[in-house]
């Protein structure tokens, strides 16, 4: 008959019989809604918790169903863990013993796994409760084992030493012994290490410490006994197995540092030798490598110097080879890869030994191997699993050598020339693994094992770019000559991998005669025009490669202007090809702008080439905001303003195809494509304008006057500037304000806010001035558009720079109108922030902007909505607030006409902001802000003479937010900051008091 599936209401009954609650639990198996096993789940807890717990735990473990009797071993330590407290101390001892009973008569009758480890689960809880004294708990188990019953705790010294009780044990409960103790080490190491109650249950384990190795050393002899003998090599090695992560689990439990004088680890060391002879045995293997390379890798100070030497003997084994062979094979199944990280390893904590012993014959050994893993049959990550680790090892050795190389000085040990040369090769080694296959086996790779193979590819750049502090010009040289010599045969895989090590150590390589001849060699070769021949069929990624190298050495064509017109050439061809256009614009862009000054002559090709660009199918958003950004520059280099005008206008009318394209959509409604239009239009105008600065590594003659062109502010100039601000005004009007065309507009403005000398988006401020006003509360990305406003206003702050009042004015209008919207700073705190970023900017050059807000009850509300923002939950609006107030209540000194106004507003927000400071600092902000809360305080008391009293008045507030500190602590601490005055220690105060009033206890020196 087939099952019936509950309806998934049902409402589940609370059990009144043990076959009812066996029922229920079954029902808990069965397929059903969450929701209904949520039901009956929570029926059993209540079960679980209830003061039936107890004996229905035991009734449970009585069952024939192994599902059953696991729930009744669970409700044990359900019970153990939340009601101990109901038992008495006669009922502890109870309790153990029927605990005992319970995995004795289990294991007996060869009860499975899950209902025995619970047991011992539950055996472990009950050590863990407080008050409990079982000290000798492993031999407890063993005896009770071997007498098939609980036995007292008082008659433990009547049975037969540890060694000899193991022998009598059966497979089982030898097994069983080793899991209770993996387990009970495991949960006590568990426990937190800063509680001092738990340092009980660490000395309850170091009487055990004895007992466990006796046992361990008796499983892992028979193992070894096994192991020698022919006759028994197919005997079962279970114990064996579970010896071995027993071991695991306590090595590492004594491994906690905190623990040293809690437990003895020297009996433990004794049975490293024993593992390791298990080792070679099939059976063993797993486990035992596991055990050895994590003790390699996380604890090596456990291994003596003879366990160094068994495994050096291991590793020249024949065993070894035969397995270093099987992963050089190609064989990278489980147990092949986990020798490899044995090896490596193993190789990690001797690397000082194989550097400095070099001629030693282990270290040649090992450095072989070491070396083998590198060169593994199988593609990286694709197929070799053992190489993406083996490239650790190999940063780890640079990285000594890096080291001794500092240490050593002028005077170079002989040790170093063998260390260099194995440097050498594994750097050779990597370069084979790092070529890229044939593009259909890469096609047959899903994404996570291109990306693995990209990540292996950029390890290995790094490694190179480690090793040539060690190794200098020559690894450069190398792979320069392989790239020549590749390119001459054609070896198109070579010549990529080669060219691609090439880049990762461009920014190691000094700007020197000698170096700059190393390049020649490949720059002067036929590389150009031997990859862009359609005679030559050269795969794509060796075209990716070489174009991305040329950018990378872009200082070389600055030097050597010779080699430019093969580059560039180059690089527009690839510009029409799909695969190397994104690569060949960034190579443009960085080519043009490191070497702008040297291609002026050649402006008119360069802007041809772009026109030519613009009609192929690769003209991207992406590849022409770099391209016109690359001529642009080269416009920038232009000697004068007047010669730059002509093509720059040239470049605009140029974005004015997608400005038409952008327009013409709107109209035939295809606002997707209008979109695409108007974005592509602002990027390249955004990139053309960064493209226009002046660079930064321009040398300044400062003995020289500056001399300032009004070309752009008359004529064809100002024509140019308007053409800007109509392209941006054009585009945002016809496609709205996305988030993406706000962000490329801002950019617009904002390229020509930090030139110091006129140029064409070196615009008058009202032409941000207007598009910043037509922002509103719901425009997207508003926090850009304000930031825009904050860096405008920053400009023009400094004593040497033009006053913009008139536009300052209405800006200030403006965020007092979104403050004024937003009410509640919660509602948006990026936009808050920002809002109070551009107040706390008009201090103190804009004051009298600041001051001339009418009606007054307008600048109430906005010291309202910044103060609100410094006693809010939000960090950033937060910070900004602190930092206006701190720079508000510090303005002393200001023109006659202002200063009493200013006077007259901080005697007026004083208090408020006191009642604000003292609210944070008693526990209302985090601990985190609480030096941002500091600073206005700091500022607050050094300057204004009333700010003692106002701090006083918050802290004697009846509604002071926090009961935890008296008048006595308010006062001391009021007397410790008010001393202070400011000074460095006035944060620590801050904390002290934030820590007192959220409960720690803490007393005040004056």
């Amino acid at each position: 008959m087939a099952e019936i599936i509950p309806a998934h209401n049902e409402e589940i009954p609370q059990p009144t019989s043990i076959h009812e609650v066996e029922e229920l639990i079954k029902r808990l198996y069965l397929p059903g809604s969450p929701n209904l096993i949520s039901k009956i789940q929570e029926a059993l807890q209540q079960l679980q918790r209830s003061n039936r717990g107890w004996q229905l735990a035991d009734s449970l473990l009585n069952s024939n169903d192994d599902k059953i009797r696991f729930f009744g071993a669970l409700t044990f330590v359900i019970k153990l863990n939340n009601d101990w407290d109901s038992l008495d101390q006669d009922n502890h001892q109870l309790l153990l013993a029927t605990l005992i009973s319970w995995l004795v008569r289990f294991v007996s009758r060869s009860e499975g796994p899950l209902v025995v480890r619970k047991l011992c689960s539950a055996l472990v809880s009950y050590f863990l409760r407080p008050n409990v004294s079982w000290e000798r708990c492993i031999r407890h188990v063993m005896c009770s084992f071997v007498r098939e019953e609980a036995v007292s705790l008082d008659n433990l010294d009547d049975y037969p030493p540890t060694l000899e009780l193991t022998a009598q044990l059966s497979e089982p409960q030898i097994i069983a012994t080793l899991w209770f103790s993996a387990t009970l080490v495991e949960e006590v190491g568990r426990t937190d290490p800063d509680n001092i109650r738990n340092h009980n249950f660490h000395e309850r384990i170091r009487h055990n410490v004895t007992d466990l190795v006796k046992i361990l050393q008796y499983v892992l002899d028979s193992c070894a006994a096994v192991i020698g003998d022919s006759t028994l090599q197919n005997k079962a090695l279970a114990p064996g197995q579970e010896g071995i992560k027993c071991l695991q689990s306590w090595v590492f439990y004594s491994h906690r540092a905190w623990l040293d004088t809690a437990i003895e680890t020297e009996p433990l060391k004794t049975l490293t030798q024993p593992a390791i002879r298990c080792l070679m045995h099939e059976e063993m293997f797993e486990v035992t490598v596991e055990l050895l390379t994590d003790i390699l890798s996380n604890y090596p100070k456990f291994l003596s110097e003879q366990d160094i030497q068994a495994l050096f003997l291991v590793f020249t084994s024949e065993w070894s080879q035969s397995r270093l062979k099987r992963l050089k094979d190609g064989d990278f199944d489980f147990d092949s890869v986990q020798f490899g990280r044995f090896l490596l390893a193993f190789g990690d904590i001797t690397v000082q030994d194989l550097a400095r012993a070099p001629e030693h014959p282990s270290s040649q050994h090992l450095m072989q191997m070491l070396h083998s893993l590198l060169v593994c049959d199988g593609y990286a990550v694709a197929e070799d699993d053992i190489c993406h680790p083996a490239l650790e090892f190999w940063t780890t050795f640079i990285e000594f050598m890096i080291d001794s190389l500092f240490a050593e000085g002028e005077k170079k040990a002989a040790w170093m020339s063998p260390a260099r040369a194995n440097i050498v090769q594994a750097i050779e080694e990597c370069w084979v693994k790092i070529r890229y296959p044939p593009p259909e086996v890469v096609a047959s790779w899903d994404s996570e094992v291109r990306k693995g193979f990209k990540d292996f590819r950029t390890d290995v750049r790094d490694l190179l770019q480690s090793s040539y502090t060690f190794l200098g010009i020559e690894i450069f040289e190398t792979f320069t000559d392989i790239a020549v010599r590749s390119l001459s045969n054609r070896a198109w895989a070579e010549t990529e991998t080669a060219l691609f090590c090439l880049i990762a150590l461009a920014d190691c390589v000094a700007d020197e005669d000698a170096e700059d001849s190393i390049l020649a060699r490949l720059f002067g070769s036929a590389m150009f025009s031997l990859l862009v021949d359609e005679e030559v069929k050269v795969p794509v990624k060796a075209r990716q490669t070489a174009v991305n190298m040329l950018g990378h050495y872009a200082a070389f064509f600055e030097r050597h202007t010779e080699y430019l017109p093969a580059v560039l050439n180059f690089l527009f061809i690839c510009l029409g090809d799909e695969a190397t256009a994104p690569p060949a614009s960034r190579s443009v862009a960085s080519l043009c702008s490191s070497c702008r000054g040297s291609l002026t002559t050649d402006l008119e090709i360069f802007i041809h080439q772009y026109e030519r660009f613009l009609s192929g199918a690769t003209a991207e958003i992406g590849t022409k905001d770099r391209v016109i950004g690359a001529v642009s520059a080269i416009v920038q280099a232009l000697p004068t303003e007047e010669a730059k005008a002509q093509p720059l206008r040239k470049l605009l009318s140029l974005i004015e195809q997608d400005v038409k394209i952008c327009t013409d959509s709107v109209r035939s409604g295809n606002p997707e494509a209008a979109q695409d239009a108007g974005i592509a239009a602002l990027r390249c105008l955004c990139s053309v304008g960064r493209s226009m600065q002046v660079p930064h590594d321009v040398p300044i003659d400062i003995d020289s006057v500056p001399i300032h062109s009004d070309f752009w502010y008359h004529g064809l100039g100002a024509s140019i500037q308007a053409k800007i601000v109509e392209i941006v005004d054009t585009v945002t009007s016809h496609v709205g304000w996305s988030g993406e065309i706000i962000e490329h507009a801002c950019g617009v403005y904002r390229s020509g806010f930090k030139e110091s000398s006129p140029g064409p988006f070196v615009l008058a401020p009202h032409f941000s001035t207007a598009f910043i006003l037509r922002s509103r509360l719901e425009t997207p990305r508003l926090g850009m558009i304000l930031t825009t406003a904050c860096i405008l206003l920053a400009t023009h702050s400094t004593d040497s720079s033009t006053r913009i009042d008139q536009e300052a004015c209405p800006l200030f209008a403006h965020v007092l109108g979104l403050m004024h919207q937003m009410q509640d700073p919660q509602k948006d705190p990026e936009v808050a922030q920002n809002c109070i970023d551009f107040i706390r900017k008009l201090i103190p050059r804009y004051m009298n902007v600041l001051l001339s807000v009418k009606p007054i009850a307008n600048l109430e509300a906005m010291f309202m909505f910044i103060m609100k923002c410094l006693r809010g939950g939000e960090v950033l609006p937060k910070r900004s607030a602190a930092s206006f107030w701190a720079s508000l209540v510090t303005l002393t000194e200001e023109p006659a006409d202002i200063q009493p106004a200013i006077n007259e507003i901080v005697q007026y927000i004083g208090p408020i902001l006191a009642d604000a400071l003292i609210w944070n600092i008693a526990g209302g902000a985090l601990r985190t802000e609480l030096d941002v809360v500091a600073e206005p305080l700091k500022k607050l008391i050094f300057v204004q003479p009333s700010a003692k009293r106002w701090l006083e008045d918050s802290l004697s507030r009846e509604d002071f937010p926090s009961t935890k500190v008296d008048a006595a602590t308010k006062r001391i601490w009021l007397q410790k900051v008010t001393k202070l005055r400011g000074a460095k220690g006035t944060n620590q105060a801050v904390k002290d008091f934030w820590i007192a009033c959220r409960g720690t206890n803490m007393s005040y020196i004056s």
